[in-house]
């Protein structure tokens, strides 16, 4: 219970006022405990967000889960996978904290290594999903699901960013994102003949 607050609330103030600018005592103080009780929890803060981050992680594929339980035909599911993949974007602040975290993390050696477990964790999740499910309905990307998943988290992670930066209407993000689904998918896009770009 501590450990799962204090993940909570360092969530919402790495969200809103990012990781450097996080202190361990504001997010013991927001969990409602001491610094005693961080440090009984985790070594730091970098560990704080690694479990910020695996915390995350279980819900992408819980909502993707949710989407094929809902429907077996290959357009539908395909259909399902676009729209949720085409609004990942919106997560952009959580796409900025980690790339603020990657940034913070390369002047320490070993959390350049816990950052490359976490990206190589983040791809093969994608991979598997790509395979499990996409894959399984419609063939898409099955000879090697991990460049697609490496593309498609690419552009969701560069959308986000973009969307901070530019400040642009959200359509043309979800368009975008659209777009690059449909060209990734395309062998298959034809073949069911109903999602269109």
């Amino acid at each position: 219970m501590t450990r799962t607050r204090l993940i909570e609330a360092a969530e919402a103030l790495f969200i809103r006022k990012g990781f450097e600018g996080t202190s361990v005592d504001e997010i013991s103080e927001r969990a409602g405990y001491s610094r005693g009780a961080f440090y009984s929890n985790f070594d730091d803060k970098e560990q704080l967000f690694l479990a910020v981050i695996d915390r995350r992680r279980p819900k992408g594929l819980s909502v993707l889960h949710d989407i094929f339980q809902q429907s077996s035909e290959p357009a539908d599911r395909i259909g399902a996978v676009r729209d949720w993949f085409s609004n990942l974007w919106r997560l952009k602040d959580f796409a900025v904290l980690q790339m603020e975290f990657t940034r913070s993390a390369l002047r320490d050696r070993s959390a350049v290594k816990c950052v490359a477990e976490i990206r190589r964790r983040e791809l093969d999740m994608h991979a598997l999903w790509l395979t499990q499910y996409l894959s399984a309905s419609a063939g898409v990307a099955a000879g090697r699901p991990e460049i697609v998943a490496v593309l498609l988290w690419a552009v969701t992670q560069g959308l986000g960013a973009l969307a901070i930066d530019l400040d642009q209407e959200s359509e043309i993000y979800t368009e975008a994102a659209r777009l690059l689904f449909d060209r990734m998918t395309a062998s298959q896009n034809s073949q069911l003949g109903t999602l269109q770009c």
